[in-house]
């Protein structure tokens, strides 16, 4: 099974740059279609979306850790 469509399938972005794929020659069976099966697909999202949450604060365990640590001699 060969890929039959040499044409390239091109889309424009929105911002205005072009967009050009095209499948080369190939023995798999997903790319005998070459390009028609392609379709250009809208964006779900745009922007980078809200920040996350900052972490909460780590507790100072120093003390902890050097008890710890004395357990140890």
């Amino acid at each position: 099974m060969q890929s039959s469509d040499s044409t390239p399938f091109e889309a424009a972005l929105p911002d205005g740059r072009r967009m050009t794929l095209s499948l080369p020659p190939l023995d798999a069976p997903w790319a005998a279609g070459g390009v028609d099966g392609l379709r250009p697909v809208r964006a779900t999202h745009e922007g980078r979306g809200d920040e996350p949450h900052e972490l909460p604060p780590v507790p100072d365990l120093r003390a902890l850790n050097l008890a710890v640590l004395g357990l140890g001699a």
